[in-house]
């Protein structure tokens, strides 16, 4: 079967038949199945390279960051349609492998999971943007809640103005890189701190070969102990800590928020008269005053903006 799947069915069939099974009643169990039966590398397979240096042992982290991800989601009754499962799913699943880095023909190397994505299983290219854009902002989702943390250890976030403000940003960023699907990350932000996540090809001797704990068959039912139900609960109770969060900074929306000025705007108030690279920094300096003050006004921008940088500052 192994060698059908490498000479003889397309990479099209494969992603159709695949894409069948994340829409299907259990992916979970679908996509551990191939690992049991050690078809995960034929369906999810990395570059040559990548393949030698990693041997056939991810399946298994892979498998248990996909079943994690999707608990939280079942857990929170997460609404989403096919697309969006997919989205998590995927994410999830290829969460391990997201610090890999395949060889290009030309120029710098590509992500693993955009060349895997690309020419194993043949899906889109908007999977391909979901998938980093969700690896990336469930990693600074999962930052903005370890200051969080660190707030309510000390009492109260409302005694650290800093830190409010230092979460909000966080918070904001993430949500406005993911857009309406930024729930998604909140789902992925707990797993991002699992063992089973994290990144693999650092230590190519400690992540090759059957043997490892992580390529394991039974590792794939339990996660190693990471898929326990303490375990889910500590997951499920830190994606309920980060909405709650989003909700009561009224952050939900915020990535549906416009600049409250544009770069002519702000050229203008600080009396440039060409576009550089400072510009860039301004305008991300207001998205941020936005998202501490979500009730502030034009005035209150502008206010900001000429404190900070100054009328007539020359331009770099």
């Amino acid at each position: 079967v192994r060698s059908a799947l490498a000479t003889k069915i397309s990479k099209e069939r494969v992603g159709t038949e695949l894409e069948g099974m994340f829409n299907g009643p259990s992916p979970v169990d679908a996509v551990r199945l191939l690992h049991r039966l050690g078809l995960f590398t034929s369906v999810f397979g990395l570059p040559p390279s990548l393949q030698s240096r990693l041997g056939s042992a991810y399946g298994g982290p892979c498998c248990t960051s996909m079943a994690a991800a999707d608990g939280i989601a079942c857990a929170l009754g997460l609404q989403m349609d096919k697309e969006e499962r997919r989205f998590l799913l995927l994410a999830a699943l290829l969460l391990p492998l997201r610090d890999l880095r395949a060889p290009a023909a030309k120029g710098k190397p590509v992500p693993a999971t955009a060349a895997l994505i690309r020419d194993s299983i043949k899906w889109r290219v908007k999977d391909i943007e979901m998938t980093g854009a969700l690896h990336d902002a469930a990693a600074e989702l999962a930052a903005a809640h370890a200051v969080l943390s660190k707030g309510a250890a000390a009492g109260s976030v409302d005694a650290a103005p800093g830190r409010e403000q230092d979460v909000r940003v966080m918070l904001g960023q993430a949500i406005r890189k993911l857009k309406q699907h930024w729930k998604l990350g909140v789902v992925l932000a707990p797993v991002v701190l699992m063992r089973a996540a994290a990144p693999l090809g650092k230590d190519a001797a400690s992540s090759s070969g059957s043997g490892s704990a992580g390529g394991s068959e039974d590792s794939t039912v339990d996660g190693g102990g990471e898929l326990s139900e303490e375990a889910a609960a500590a997951r499920l109770e830190m994606a309920r800590e980060l909405l709650s969060a989003v909700e009561a900074y009224g952050l939900a929306e915020c990535w549906s928020w416009k600049p409250l000025m544009d770069g002519k705007k702000v050229m203008s108030l600080l009396g440039w008269s060409k576009p550089g690279p400072e510009l860039g920094r301004v305008m991300a300096a207001v998205v941020d005053w936005q998202l501490i003050h979500p009730a502030g006004t034009l005035q209150e921008a502008e206010e900001m903006v000429k404190q900070k940088y100054g009328v007539g500052q020359p331009e770099v």
